[in-house]
């Protein structure tokens, strides 16, 4: 079964929306780009087909599928009924994409010896990366409250009742969190999609995280740059830090150099440390991990940015039957260095 399941296989052949994305051909061999907005971000779309297809709306109908069970930012969607619940218990029916991810990234969760952590919620919304807000930092409130909110196992359960599945929230507080995993996920839906429909080459990017499949439109491996861990830039503002190249493969990028805040006259990364409820304290500035899926790479990269180098590579070594490939940039002494497997 793939990440798509048979169920959106059949979702996508009788959904189609108003397409807020545009789509043009850009080669004479067939190749076409589709680009818009969705989730927060932007993404990026090429593809090759013969049958000159356009996929643009089917790709607008994934993502706001998506968007409607998983984006913590739509407070109409789903995640967000079960977040703003007081209700003991939601019926997952017809809820197939939260179903996955809340199962994948406890997977993840586990793998990673709570590094990744879904319910890390409450505290990415204690330290102010939702509102842009700066705590009043509390050490007692974060061990003795929060982090009794963000254990995923003792927080939320899946109970069948009825023959039906719901998602039961044991802490009132408590609430989920997959934007570690969420685009990842996307990308890796809308790839699922393409070989359904027979697509062999094409380039897939929600904000930032990719999987590519075939061949460019010159008729080369896909080439993807990784920006340099400059604070404040934008996204190909500077040269790349370095440039690989993938064959079938998915890659995701987590940094520090952009999503930070100064609390106390010291920076204050995005990347919440699950375990001990504060920002991780290592000196990572970014994280590419490629690997077969998206989600994968994605969620990975969220968790060794949080591990530091160190843990990160006993990981990729403790799971060499993944084939986990990761490139790390840290400070050294004030001093950009990297470290790479491959």
């Amino acid at each position: 079964m793939t990440l798509v399941g048979k169920f959106f296989s059949l979702f996508l052949l009788t959904s189609f929306l108003l397409c807020s994305c545009n789509h043009e051909k850009i080669s004479d061999n067939n190749y076409f780009t589709i680009k818009g907005y969705a989730q927060g971000t932007t993404y990026s779309i090429i593809y090759q087909d013969s049958l000159k297809r356009n996929f643009a709306s089917s790709i607008d109908s994934i993502l706001r599928k998506i968007d409607s069970e998983l984006s913590t930012y739509d407070t109409s969607s789903f995640i967000s009924e079960l977040n703003n619940s007081k209700d003991t218990c939601l019926n997952l029916s017809g809820k197939d994409l939260f179903l996955f991810c809340f199962r994948y990234s406890k997977k993840i969760h586990d793998k990673t010896s709570g590094s990744f952590n879904p319910a890390v919620y409450p505290l990415v919304n204690y330290w102010g990366f939702y509102n842009n807000s700066k705590p009043k930092i509390d050490t007692l409130f974060i061990t003795d409250s929060l982090l009794n909110y963000t254990n995923i196992h003792k927080s939320f359960e899946i109970n069948s009742i009825n023959d039906q599945l719901f998602l039961c929230k044991n802490n009132i507080n408590s609430k989920l969190d997959f934007n570690g995993v969420a685009q990842g996920y996307s990308v890796d839906v809308i790839t699922d999609y393409f070989d359904v429909s027979g697509i062999e080459n094409y380039f897939v990017e929600v904000g930032g995280e990719i999987s590519v499949n075939g061949l460019n439109p010159n008729s080369n491996l896909w080439k993807i740059g990784i920006d340099q861990p400059i604070e404040n830039s934008s996204p190909g503002e500077n040269e790349f830090q370095k440039i690989v190249e993938l064959n079938n493969e998915s890659l995701a990028t987590s940094g520090s150099y952009r999503k930070f805040k100064i609390i106390n006259g010291q920076k204050v990364s995005h990347s919440i440390n699950p375990k001990t409820g504060f920002p991780a304290n290592n000196n990572l500035l970014s994280v590419t991990v490629i690997c077969d899926e998206a989600a994968n790479a994605d969620a990975l990269a969220t968790s060794f940015m949080v591990m530091g180098k160190e843990k990160a590579i006993d990981y990729i070594i403790k799971n060499r039957k993944d084939s986990i490939m990761c490139y790390m940039v840290y400070d050294s002494i004030n001093k950009i260095r990297e470290w790479s497997n491959f």
